[in-house]
Parts: C-alpha cells; structure tokens; sequence
C-alpha cells in the first residue's frame, strides 16, 4: 500500500498557520463562493426556506 494510500488525516494535527489559511480561503457568504450559481441559488434557497419556517437547515454536504 503506498503512503497516498494509506493517509489517515485522524493521525495528522493541523500545520501552523492553517487554520488562518482555512479563514482566508473559505467564502464567509454565498455571494462569495466561485462558480455552480445554481448550486449557489438553490442553497440560498434552502437557507431561506430554513429561516422563514424557523428551524434550523438540514444537513447539506458540499464536494469539490
């Protein structure tokens, strides 16, 4: 099994300065995510369906 394989992030702490990187790097709103707008305009969506009914949004899982 090579090492690429065999990577298990559970076993690797965070370097220093990536949770820094992290803030930079990750949109703070959905006008600030690049690219997808009708991932980007359905999850506006959600978000507001969520607030107007007063309950928390679903789980949603992202990739890519």
């Amino acid at each position: 099994m090579s090492e690429e394989e065999s990577f298990d992030y559970r076993e690797h702490a965070a370097q220093s300065g990536d949770q820094e990187l992290d803030k930079v790097l990750r949109p703070k709103s959905l006008r600030d995510f690049a690219g997808q707008p009708s991932v980007v305009e359905n999850l506006e969506i959600f978000v507001q369906a969520a607030k107007l009914r007063g309950e928390p949004l679903d789980h949603v899982l992202l990739h890519g």
